[in-house]
């Protein structure tokens, strides 16, 4: 039998250390959490499947631009590195805010090579990060196909997976909605799972798409 590959990612054997909310985060969370809470009813369901620490990827279906703030506000790790479409940054006031979080920014398709390393890199010193699977927003709002860079990564990295599935956030505001409507946003989170050894891209990809659709109710479940 030949001997199994080391993980890109290894796994950490020492125990996790307390760290503070930094302020400027902290402050983007509580500014967030007046608009989201009260308008959207923003609702977290299933906290109890999230790990106490990392290294974890967190995978969620993105319908919509209220999608990132509703993670930033339900976040429980204190330096989640989320993953957002470079043309985000260039946004006012949103840009503002993600360079304060300290997101990653990558192109459309997830294939700049220097993204790709910062991304290994929060996994590779135990931290959190979380990435859109499937590359961008549906147009639709059904969950459609993985991004296959980011079933390669996972597939890869060979960390705990954690799925999230956001509903709530394609009728507040679909693509080409210029003002928000009043709909209820609930997150849910899914038990922790891992891909199997060897696993490749499209095994990856199905399985990710799998653990999420489990989350999400039946007019957003993906299609075929």
């Amino acid at each position: 039998m030949s001997p199994r590959a080391a993980p890109l990612v290894a796994p950490s054997t020492a125990p996790p250390v307390p760290v503070s909310l930094p302020f400027t985060r902290w402050a983007i969370k509580a500014i967030l959490r007046l608009y989201m809470v009260p308008y959207h009813h923003l609702e977290l369901v299933g906290a109890e499947n999230i790990p106490p620490s990392g290294p974890i990827l967190v995978v969620l279906n993105h319908a919509s631009v209220l999608d990132v703030p509703a993670l930033m506000v339900l976040d429980p790790f204190p330096n989640t590195s989320t993953v957002v479409k470079i043309e985000m940054f260039n946004m006012p006031v949103v840009g503002w805010f993600l360079h304060q979080w300290g997101a990653i920014p990558v192109e459309r398709e997830g294939r700049d090579s220097a993204s790709i390393r910062r991304m290994l890199g929060v996994l590779r010193a135990g931290g959190a990060l979380a990435v859109a699977a499937e590359g961008t927003r549906t147009r639709s709002g059904r969950l459609e196909a993985i991004n296959p860079v980011l079933a390669r990564i996972a597939a890869s990295a060979d960390v705990p997976i954690l799925p999230v599935g956001i509903g709530g956030s394609y009728a507040a505001m679909p693509p080409g909605a210029r003002f928000p409507r009043p709909v209820k946003i609930t997150v849910r989170v899914g038990p922790v799972f891992r891909l199997k050894h060897g696993a490749g891209g499209p095994e990856a990809a199905h399985r990710i798409q799998t653990e999420i659709a489990r989350l999400l109710p039946p007019e957003m479940q993906p299609l075929g």
